[in-house]
């Protein structure tokens, strides 16, 4: 668990940032992350060998990646390991966790920018509202309704 969250109970930016850093390694590894005692940061640190092909961690990969398929992978694998360093101060920013990103992206020949400006664009052009405003059911006046109220005897 994250040193600076245990002694702070405060989460951060950068408590967010390790969480993240911890999900992109179950994403490559389909592992857990802590599992039968485990802990998924500290045997992926401890495999790792970054002279070797894939960085050595052909063990701790989930068998269903292609090798064909890991275009930036070490590039991937440093990222998450700065999201999960021990100090929050070493720890990238969310926004530059999301540079990286996409720079493995292009990479790997995949556009980020289509995708996800897309959406994006869309999603930042909607005035945000209640998904069940407008259906008079759901309209909220901050009292009880009357079908619901226990009356005392």
């Amino acid at each position: 668990m994250d040193p600076e969250y245990y002694m702070t109970q405060q989460l951060t930016e950068k408590s967010d940032v390790y969480s993240f850093g911890v999900l992109l390694l179950e994403v490559i590894t389909a592992r857990k992350p802590l599992e039968r005692g485990r802990y998924i940061v500290r045997e992926v640190k401890g495999a790792m060998d970054r002279t070797k092909d894939l960085y050595g961690l052909h063990e701790l990969l989930d068998p269903m990646l292609a090798p064909t398929s890991l275009a930036g992978f070490e590039l991937y694998v440093d990222l998450a390991l700065k999201c999960v360093e021990e100090a929050g101060m070493d720890r990238p920013s969310m926004s530059e966790v999301v540079a990286e990103i996409e720079k493995i992206m292009k990479m790997a020949g995949v556009n980020p920018k289509v995708d996800s400006a897309s959406n994006s664009m869309s999603y930042n052009s909607r005035t945000p509202r209640h998904p069940y405003s407008g259906e008079s059911q759901f309209d909220y006046s901050g009292g009880i309704p009357s079908s619901s109220r226990v009356e005392p005897k």
